[in-house]
């Protein structure tokens, strides 16, 4: 798994372009746990980004964790 680049894309039918697709955190958490190498996704303004999982930490939450927060449902 060292060696592998783990590629993250959301497609939005009312744009050509490629929406935001940064992992969160609980996605980054497993994506470093099972050793994939590179993360590369599109960022909150469009632009594609590429990361080293050891270099890459983010805060961010995505809409459906908060969603299990708001309805009591504990995912770790």
């Amino acid at each position: 798994m060292r060696k592998l680049t783990i590629y993250i894309a959301r497609h939005r039918h009312s744009t050509p372009y490629s929406a935001h697709s940064e992992p969160c955190a609980h996605c980054t958490k497993e994506i470093k746990r099972i050793g994939i190498k590179k993360i590369v996704y599109v960022n909150a303004i469009g632009e594609i980004n590429k990361s080293l999982t050891d270099n890459y930490n983010t805060d961010y939450i995505c809409p459906g964790y908060k969603e299990y927060a708001k309805q009591g449902v504990k995912v770790d």
